[in-house]
């Protein structure tokens, strides 16, 4: 299955709305960074899930483990940006996040293989590329029209998870045939 911008377009509005699946029917936002990091990490690591990139997909432990740093990063920025005053919040905050989705996919790189386990692998992928500094700007864009244009919670989540679909398929794989053994195959878009 593809990324799939609605997916995280959804969970994204969930989070924004204070709709959590564990809690039906209450409005249940995160209460504290932390835990707003998590709610993001999850949602991002649910699309990531989809990922394709040529005939590989990547591996949950790699999207586990990436998924755990991304809350902490997101968490980080959070706090940082209620520390100082907008505008400096909403650059900082920007900047905090383009960071921390670009370390999703590259610290450590996210691994790919086909088929997907338990399978053994007949091919091998790795992220080579998830271009840092594209999100920033989009970002600070994003947050301030949002709030001058007063948009609702779903304009803002699909938004965002627009911007983040659209830079994600930008992050590129490298896979290389292991049964029977090749050369690395030219990087594959994710998709």
């Amino acid at each position: 299955m593809p990324l799939n911008k609605t997916l995280l377009s959804n969970r994204l509005k969930d989070i924004f709305e204070g709709n959590d699946p564990a809690q039906p029917g209450e409005i249940v936002f995160p209460p504290d960074e932390t835990e707003a990091g998590k709610k993001w990490a999850e949602a991002y690591k649910k699309y990531a899930e989809g990922a394709q990139a040529g005939a590989t997909t990547p591996l949950p432990p790699s999207l586990t483990a990436a998924q755990t740093a991304l809350a902490g990063a997101l968490a980080a920025g959070f706090t940082a940006a209620k520390g100082v005053p907008p505008p400096a919040a909403v650059s900082g905050l920007a900047s905090a996040m383009d960071l921390a989705f670009v370390a999703f996919w590259m610290a450590p790189p996210i691994a790919f293989a086909a088929p997907p386990p338990p399978a053994p692998p007949t091919m091998a992928g790795v992220v080579t590329v998830a271009p840092p500094g594209v999100l920033s700007a989009a970002l600070i864009a994003l947050f301030t029209s949002g709030v001058a244009d007063k948009k609702t919670a779903a304009q803002q989540a699909d938004a965002i998870a627009t911007l983040l679909d659209t830079w994600t398929k930008t992050v590129m794989v490298v896979n290389t045939p292991i049964t029977p053994p090749g050369p690395p195959l030219p990087p594959a878009p994710l998709t």
